[in-house]
């Protein structure tokens, strides 16, 4: 059997017992709740309200956000004209769920747009020069890029090449080499001062359609809070700052006027719309809406998120519930083999990794991601799961607390030429090594982890 790691618990913050007594008597509030809230950084009685009360009023100003002037004013001009855009979207809940909202935004100023999703299994993930083929067949000038695009550096020069502008609304962690696109939104970017470093994509998508909003006087942007919602949920970004607020009001929303896709999505998951919260949406309605994407096309998520009919979203719905149970058979017996296949990797093994980095061609790139996160609940590993694909092994990598896998995967280029690409956050990412070189990255991803995880037990120490 192999080794697995110790989960490791510690407070965030050091918290002084005599301020969490009086923080206590201050808000009258019990010791426990205190010392969790003083351990959050929450220290006065107006951060403690805005943490129970969310108000819409505290959202960010959009324009803090580095690139939203340019972007809004793009989209205010094309809005004024009627100009054809391409709502391009990752086919994750975070992806479908954007382009879903921008959708509907623009089709209720009666702006003419066209959505496309690529396809996991042909295009890959990210923008693709099918997607930007697509466009240019449609005569659109414009392609608003939500969930994706912050690394895709050669399809953006594509792109401008034939005229398109694209403008990039991501959340990844960008590359040193950013894209030319006509406008970047991604607060993870360097110089980028919007103060809320942790919204999905989604989100980011939000604050531009909130920016136009403002520039139009309107207050269409919150009907469309559910999105974002469901969204922000079921990308698991940290649920804090803004996300609380959006989060708050989205399943409000959800609760008081569901859309169609809501209403039937809910009745097939089993729970009642006033128990919505975050673990729902993770464990029932997420799963059910990727699951068209994992299998399939993507866009059908879509056209189930959008659904104004009743009859039509109910019948959607059962698409979607048929593919999520087909998804977790194959995620099951796919489950199963990586196991078996790690732990015939250990036999032999005088030093157990401390990474698990697992291929096998036979399995389906669609549910890679659910068993690399399956092995880190099992193995408390970061865990790299990898199927062949356009002759490159390609997967998805899972991370453990206080352990940034792309922070490690970056290092891991840096010695190692056969990492063809990768893309992501601290928590989660995708990755396409050289087919014969898998070996190699094995051993090279455990050393930089290994050293990664020394030094942060040496910084506890």
């Amino acid at each position: 059997m192999a080794a697995v790691l110790k989960k490791k618990w510690s407070l965030l913050n050091d918290v002084d017992p005599e301020k969490v007594k009086l923080f206590a008597q201050d808000l009258n509030i019990p010791l426990s709740l205190s010392k969790i809230l003083l351990s959050r950084g929450i220290t006065t009685k107006l951060e403690a309200k805005k943490f129970f009360l969310p108000q819409l009023e505290a959202l960010y100003d959009p324009f803090f956000m580095k690139g939203m002037d340019t972007a809004v004013e793009r989209l205010i001009r094309v809005i004024n004209n009627k100009e054809k855009i391409l709502i391009f979207g990752d086919y994750d809940v975070d992806g479908t769920s954007g382009v879903s909202m921008f959708h509907i935004f623009l089709n209720d100023l009666d702006v003419p747009n066209r959505v496309y999703i690529p396809d996991r299994f042909t295009d890959g993930y990210g923008l693709c020069n099918s997607g930007v083929d697509y466009a240019l067949k449609e005569d659109i000038k414009l392609i608003i890029a939500i969930d994706c695009g912050i690394t895709a550096v050669e399809r953006v020069k594509y792109a401008k090449s034939l005229g398109i502008d694209i403008i990039i609304c991501d959340h990844h962690q960008p590359p040193e080499e950013l894209p030319g696109a006509f406008a970047i939104l991604d607060p993870l970017q360097h110089d980028c001062s919007y103060p809320f470093k942790h919204l999905c994509g989604t989100g980011v998508a939000f604050k531009l359609i909130q920016g136009i909003c403002q520039k139009l006087g309107s207050k269409a942007y919150l009907k469309l809070l559910d999105f974002v919602a469901v969204a922000t949920a079921a990308d698991m970004v940290p649920v804090i700052d803004e996300n609380r607020i959006l989060l708050y009001f989205g399943f409000q929303q959800i609760i008081e006027s569901p859309r169609p896709s809501f209403i039937t999505l809910i009745k097939k998951a089993g729970f009642k719309f006033e128990n919505i919260c975050t673990s729902n949406v993770v464990f029932s309605l997420g799963p059910r809406i990727n699951a068209v994407g994992r299998l399939g096309d993507a866009t059908r998520a879509v056209e189930f998120l959008t659904c104004k009919d009743m009859q039509k979203a109910e019948e959607l719905a059962s698409v979607l519930e048929e593919e999520n149970s087909n998804r977790r058979k194959i995620d099951n017996e796919i489950y199963i083999q990586a196991q078996t296949s790690y732990e015939d990797y250990l036999v032999d093994l005088k030093d157990d990794d401390v990474a698990i980095v697992l291929h096998n061609p036979e399995w389906h790139p669609g549910v890679l991601g659910i068993i690399a996160s399956r092995m880190v609940e099992k193995y408390y590993k970061p865990s790299i799961i990898m199927t062949t694909f356009n002759g490159h092994a390609k997967g998805s990598a899972r991370s453990i607390s206080n352990f940034n896998i792309y922070e490690a995967l970056k290092q891991c280029s840096n010695e190692f030429t056969g990492l063809v690409q990768f893309g992501g956050h601290y928590h989660a990412a995708g990755l396409e090594v050289e087919i014969g070189r898998i070996n190699e990255f094995r051993e090279c991803f455990n050393k930089i982890a290994r050293n990664i995880m020394d030094g942060a037990d040496a910084g506890r120490d």
